[in-house]
Parts: C-alpha cells; structure tokens; sequence
C-alpha cells in the first residue's frame, strides 16, 4: 500500500517518528495576551488534567485544555466563547476531553 509515508528503503516516516518537544514547540509571540492569561487562569479553578499554549499551523494561538469530566467541558466552553475564543472539543479513545481554545494572532495572516 502506497499512502506517502513510506521511504525508498521501506521505513514509514509517520508525525510520531518526527514529534518535537514542548520546549521545541514554535511559541506565540515574546509575551502572553491577556485573554490567554486570563483563560488559563479560570482554568485552574476547575478539574482539568493538563494544559499547553501554542501556536497553531496557520499562526493562530492556541491553549489546549484536557479533562475527564464532561460538565467542566460546558462550563469552560461558555467561558471561552464569551471571551472570544473559538472553541473546538475533541474527545479520545480513553474518553479524554480535549478542549481547544484558538484565539487569532494579528501578527500572522492566513495563507491561502
């Protein structure tokens, strides 16, 4: 089966072979905004597992949210919405809530 991924010499070259390290991930900009401080903030008020902030392929920023608890993914979605976040959730094989908060960068533009 030929899908792309597979080199001359028959070794697959998938995403996971290839992941870097948060610490290598591109950051957003040389400080936080505000919205994503204060989101982050109203987070730790509720029963989250984990949370990361980048910035996304298109140049947008991002705060992704993980949980286990389908009520903090409701309340948080308002939240972020209300903030001006575009909110996008996800739930996993081990029914693990990933919630995206995507806010746009002014300092990237889209390309098309």
């Amino acid at each position: 089966m030929n899908d792309g991924t597979s080199k001359k010499d028959g070794v697959e070259d998938h995403a996971w072979s290839h992941r870097k390290a948060v610490s290598r991930l591109t950051s957003s900009e040389h400080s936080m905004s505000n919205q994503r401080k204060k989101l982050i903030k109203t987070a730790l008020e509720y029963d989250i597992i984990d949370i990361r902030s980048y910035r996304g392929y298109k140049g947008d920023l991002l705060i992704e949210f993980t949980t286990m608890h389908k009520d903090v993914v409701k309340a948080f979605q308002k939240i972020a919405e209300i903030m001006g976040f575009e909110v996008e959730v996800h739930i996993n094989a081990l029914l693990i809530y990933e919630i995206y908060c995507i806010f746009p960068s002014e300092s990237i533009y889209e390309l098309k």
